[in-house]
């Protein structure tokens, strides 16, 4: 036999091996755990089974490997709760949640104060899936995202930890969501270590996240501009920049009109996190373009929400589009105060410019640019009272961070709601 047959041989060996012991275990509970017409033997005899048939109940854009990733994660932590699961995933926490349903169906993972793999679960990723590593390789300081804290920069985490309780109410509409404390600070020292802060013209698209007080408290940058549509948040950054001298310029626009002429060609580097839509992306990227001075390898900055695959080759498609390319991506970077949709993180992509870069939107622009607008979403909720809230565009509450921050309109609950129903409009 050649190499090839024999761990071909072996493989088919593993499978049999597994299948013989999935029987055997899940026959005691074969009758407490039929789902869908199925039993739990029935459905975790195979590889290929049980991932395409949850993914094919929970309509997974991401397909079977998405389902291997969740399973994947459970199984190197041992235990873990539907948002660190989504963490760990990248993907949204309803949709994980919906997931995790389903393997509880089956008889893969049951639910005790947090996800855990049940004994034929252990045998399946072991068996049939071939896991064996649960030990996490990536860095415990940093947590991937390559920067860390260090000690002369702790006072400004500090001060961005009490500016951050003096952010108003995000307005979800406009695809609000603010990032933590240390986000805010962890993006600006990793432009710091790029060289992209010090003597920097810098222009920041939009700036819920107080990043741009960040990077004036560092006080190595030549100039700092904020544009925002949101007055609210350009008082908070005004009075803050005044308070500490650190002179950062807010302007109040809307970027779907052209951008003030005496912003364009200003700039060395943009920051920005735009709507979570291609338009929304789109939109952003070209004004940022024509705020830069023109050169090559100018950086734009770009944290974006962790997308289903062919999204994801829209975004990058776009990107190409302008003649920008990707230099760095370091996923889950950002971590958020309430974006469950997007699991509470997104990653953050350096772009730099080309000979060949131009702005894709040029001028007035009167598409849909927000989460809202693009894919306006009615998604019905029930509390555990068993009160049902449609939550979405035009509703009382328009997102499910709406909901928790008011409570239940019954019972006051602020958390435990489950979805229960998913309308496109």
């Amino acid at each position: 036999m050649t190499l090839l047959e024999i761990m071909i041989y072996r493989c088919k060996e593993i499978r049999e091996h597994a299948y013989i012991l999935s029987r055997e275990k899940m026959k005691k509970s074969e009758c407490s755990n039929r789902t869908h017409g199925k039993s739990a033997m029935e459905i975790t005899t195979g590889d290929d089974d049980i991932l395409r048939t949850v993914s094919q109940r929970t309509r997974l854009p991401e397909g079977e490997e998405a389902v291997r990733r969740v399973l994947r994660e459970i199984y190197r932590h041992g235990r873990i709760g539907t948002k660190d699961l989504a963490y760990a995933t990248r993907l949204p926490v309803p949709v994980v949640a919906a997931v995790r349903r389903e393997l509880e169906k089956i008889g893969l993972i049951a639910r005790r104060a947090g996800a855990i793999l049940t004994s034929e679960g252990e045998e399946y990723v072991r068996n049939v899936l071939g896991l064996s590593m649960r030990e996490s390789l990536i860095c415990e300081v940093c947590s991937g995202r390559t920067i860390t804290v260090k000690d002369q920069f702790r006072s400004i985490l500090k001060k961005m930890e009490e500016y951050a309780k003096l952010r108003p109410r995000p307005y979800t509409w406009l695809d609000q969501a603010f990032c933590t404390p240390e986000t805010a600070v962890l993006r600006v020292l990793f432009m710091l270590e790029e060289g992209d802060i010090e003597g920097r013209k810098i222009i920041f698209l939009g700036d819920d996240d107080l990043t741009s007080i960040a990077t004036g408290l560092i006080e190595v940058s030549r100039k700092i501009t904020v544009i925002d549509i949101d007055e609210r948040l350009l008082k908070l950054i005004d009075e803050i920049s005044r308070g500490e001298g650190i002179n950062i310029e807010c302007v109040h626009h809307d970027l779907r009109q052209p951008l003030p002429d005496g912003l364009k060609n200003n700039y060395d580097v943009v920051f920005t996190d735009p709507p979570y839509t291609i338009q929304g992306l789109k939109l952003f990227l070209s004004r940022g373009i024509e705020a830069l001075r023109e050169r090559k390898c100018a950086s734009i900055y770009l944290a974006f929400a962790h997308k289903p695959p062919e999204e994801m080759l829209s975004l990058q498609a776009a990107i190409i589009e302008m003649g920008l390319f990707i230099r760095e991506i370091i996923p889950r970077f950002n971590r958020y105060e309430g974006a469950e949709m997007f699991a509470n993180t997104t990653f953050l992509a350096k772009l730099e410019t080309t000979e060949n870069t131009h702005p894709s939107i040029i001028g007035s622009f009167d598409g849909k640019i927000y989460t809202g607008e693009a894919s306006p979403t009615i998604r019905t909720y029930r509390c555990k009272c068993g009160y049902s809230i449609d939550v979405g565009v035009g509703k009382k509450f328009q997102t499910v961070e709406d909901l928790k921050a008011q409570g239940c309109p019954r019972c006051g609950r602020k958390k435990g709601f489950r979805i229960i129903r998913k309308h496109v409009m």
